[in-house]
């Protein structure tokens, strides 16, 4: 038999706190004149004392009448209202309790979601609310929601199955909610892939509105994020809201899946302005592509393959400003150093076209590659045009992001087709501007430190004492290359050393 409290110490102490204030102020204005107005009065209405004290423990009978099941057959009611909906067995311990405050309910420990003879959940509270009504009916025992509190759940692919009954089928009615526990994403070699904190999860079926409704806040990615969900499984269509706290984005996603190939549209807002895009997805890839054109292509578009994964997302730009683009604080480096794509299993390509640069005239036809695979981000093979002078190629490069080390690596190749309108552009001593080809060199930059360093530099596969003192005095007076003027003063020492 398990044990049964009905009230707790802080409770008790607050019921007596406020006798005691009543007690005080019945004292304060009782006088001796009124005694026998008040003895009178007692004897009158004594049926109404009474009848209080019959109502009082009326109501504390029927709000304990639960202490008296057999804890098999609570168990066992609780299994067959939430097993058949839930697809999974239900495994209690021996330890439960209930409790009458706040709300009637049973505490259960140590309970174990189990399908297929694995373990979905490892959970340490779980609390089974009922309703006000049916007590006396043990049989009609209704349950109003269940809480569970500290929980590990385990995801695995085959369980998607039990995501897509959300958009098929009225879910559970009475409230599940879940807090202050994880949600492990793990291959069927049980490795984990993610994880995603949930602080709270609430999931039931709308008997107003006649739809499943699902709201979570969590972390993933090392990122705070809110996801709302409404299913409309009769109609078929569905919307969710998901917004990055970290990175101050939001989402909606409209979808109507009542064909094979299912359609939406996805909105994307930051600052004031919204991104559309449409989508179509069926068992084998995902394609999508804006609203928004330009120059007849889209502004973006891609594909997703579902196996093996793969991702390729193609942008283009009429202009780009890589000052914007590429300083400390811009969003592009803050997703980097957010280290959201922190994933063994993302591999992905994005290629960033723009005809112009608006921040320099002469630079053009940039060619970016953003490319994510086996835990790597690099850029390699990108490539910017510098009129028709220079052709600056990314050759490789690679990007580290850890908790004491933040920093990107770039092997840059510089393929020179007018070596004198290269020199006139940096305004070269005329003794000094010999014939080049070929420039290649290495460079690292700390983002903690904000430190820019040559790790090595050669002109047409050859290199001088005299150029690798010039790149160990750049390094040791920790310079930053921050306009035309610097740029101009470095290219120039290191070709008088030629």
């Amino acid at each position: 038999m398990f044990n049964f409290t009905f009230i707790s110490k802080k409770n008790f102490l607050s019921f007596l706190n406020k006798v005691n204030f009543a007690l005080v102020d019945v004292l304060n204005n009782l006088k001796f004149s009124n005694i026998k107005r008040l003895t009178r009065l007692f004897l009158i209405d004594k049926r109404v004392i009474i009848t209080i004290i019959i109502i009082f423990f009326s109501v504390f009978i029927h709000l304990s009448t639960p202490a008296f099941y057999k804890d098999s057959f609570v168990k066992e009611i609780i299994k067959n209202q939430y097993s058949d909906e839930l697809n999974f067995e239900i495994k209690f311990s021996d330890k439960l309790y209930y409790s009458i405050f706040p709300i009637p309910h049973f505490n259960f420990s140590n309970v174990k979601f189990i399908s297929e003879g694995k373990e979905l959940a490892e959970i340490k509270t779980l609390k089974v609310y009922l309703t006000f009504s049916k007590f006396f009916h043990k049989n009609k025992m209704n349950i109003q929601n269940i809480l569970i509190k500290d929980a590990k759940f385990n995801f695995y692919k085959k369980d998607l199955k039990n995501i897509l009954i959300f958009f098929n089928k009225k879910i559970n009615e009475k409230k599940f909610v879940i807090s202050n526990s994880k949600l492990f994403l793990k291959n069927d070699e049980e490795d984990i892939f993610s994880i995603i904190s949930l602080d709270k999860s609430k999931s039931f079926y709308d008997n107003l509105e006649l739809i499943n409704k699902l709201d979570v806040n969590g972390n993933i990615f090392n990122n705070s994020f809110k996801f709302d969900l409404r299913n409309d499984f009769f109609k078929k269509n569905s919307q969710f809201d998901l917004v990055l706290n970290k990175l101050n984005k939001k989402f909606i996603n409209v979808i109507d899946f009542k064909d094979d190939t299912k359609k939406g549209k996805i909105s994307y807002l930051d600052r004031g302005k919204k991104y559309d895009t449409n989508y179509t997805f069926d068992e084998k890839t995902f394609k999508f592509f804006s609203a928004e054109k330009i120059d007849d292509k889209y502004f973006y578009s891609g594909v997703i393959n579902f196996s093996p994964f793969s991702s390729n997302l193609k942008v283009n730009l009429k202009n780009i400003d890589l000052k914007k683009l590429l300083k400390n604080d811009s969003f592009f480096v803050e997703i980097m150093k957010s280290n959201i794509f922190s994933n063994e299993n993302l591999n992905f390509n994005i290629k960033l076209n723009s005809k112009n640069i608006l921040d320099h005239r002469k630079l053009k036809n940039l060619d970016l590659n953003i490319n994510y695979e086996n835990e790597s981000l690099n850029f390699n093979q990108s490539n910017l045009l510098f009129e028709d002078v220079v052709l600056i190629r990314l050759v490789d490069s690679e990007f580290r992001n850890t908790k004491n080390k933040q920093y990107i690596v770039g092997e840059f190749d510089i393929l020179v087709n007018d070596y004198k309108n290269l020199y006139r552009f940096f305004q070269t001593k005329k003794e000094f501007r010999k014939k080049i080809n070929n420039i290649n060199f290495t460079v690292k930059y700390d983002f903690f430190k904000n430190k820019l360093s040559f790790e090595k530099l050669s002109i047409d596969d050859q290199s001088t004492e005299g150029t690798e003192y010039v790149i160990s005095l750049f390094n040791q007076k920790n310079k930053i290359i921050k306009n035309r003027i610097d740029l101009k003063n470095f290219f120039n020492s290191i070709v008088e050393e030629l």
